[in-house]
């Protein structure tokens, strides 16, 4: 790869050598790679074409997940969320045992894979909330308790935040129709102090839907009570904490 040390900034393609802004400036680089037409046709391309055709479900099958928790990607992710869903994805389609390889499909991989997906690496629910949740997954529902606790002794302290609140969301997903619906139940805003709360139950229904799977994850999201009693949502996805904890 050139870089361009003139001072003539060029941009576009002359011949074989395309000239381009990088990061660090103008570059050029030449051409080349194998045609469109190669790569669609020739027989010795055939491994790549089902990669691509996989790799392609699987990225539709991450972009369905972040879309359905489109609640939970708005305050709680970071910079590796995309990279990291789409990972995962890519497992659930591998591991399709009926298709063969080129048509795996997600719906049929293992969905399982996704279970404990932490939405943010940096913060997650292990090292924010010490104390363990009570996960209760019945045919009917999913229920998530929160044991009593102390929220300044149990919470992880985040900077200018005065409350916090807990949500149970599910997002329900047609993979084949393309379609999702999502739901969401919460605590409503607690105050962080030195008070010992009772025990908090979030429960939401298993909607009997075809071809739908559904998901639960947990979140808490820091708040910051403003001094016209007005709720602040610290919209720093960096510090909210969620996690898949039930695939159905």
């Amino acid at each position: 790869m050139a870089r361009q040390s003139s001072f003539l900034k060029l941009e576009g393609t002359i011949g074989d050598v395309t000239f381009y802004k990088g990061r660090n400036g103008f570059k050029a680089r030449q051409k080349g790679g194998v045609s469109k037409n190669k790569l669609l046709n020739d027989p010795r391309f055939q491994r790549t074409r089902e990669n691509m055709q996989e790799f392609s479900r699987a990225a539709n099958a991450a972009k369905f997940l972040k879309d359905a928790f489109r609640e939970i990607v708005l305050k709680s992710s970071d910079g590796s969320l995309h990279n990291r869903l789409y990972s995962v994805a890519m497992k659930v389609v591998k591991s399709d045992i009926v298709g063969n390889r080129g048509e795996r499909t997600f719906e049929m991989g293992d969905l399982q894979i996704l279970k404990n997906f932490q939405f943010c690496n940096q913060s997650t629910i292990e090292n924010t909330l010490f104390k363990e949740p009570i996960l209760l997954d019945d045919p009917n529902q999913v229920s998530i308790t929160i044991p009593s606790l102390i929220p300044r002794k149990y919470l992880r302290t985040v900077e200018r935040t005065t409350h916090y609140r807990f949500s149970l969301i599910r997002a329900s997903i047609n993979f084949l129709d393309k379609g999702y619906t999502s739901e969401l139940v919460s605590s409503g805003e607690l105050p962080i102090n030195d008070q010992t709360t009772t025990d908090l139950v979030l429960s939401l229904p298993k909607p009997v839907l075809p071809n739908t799977h559904h998901f639960f994850a947990l979140t808490l999201e820091y708040l910051q009570e403003l001094a016209n009693g007005t709720m602040y949502d610290l919209y720093d996805l960096t510090q909210n904490p969620a996690k898949i904890l039930v695939v159905s």
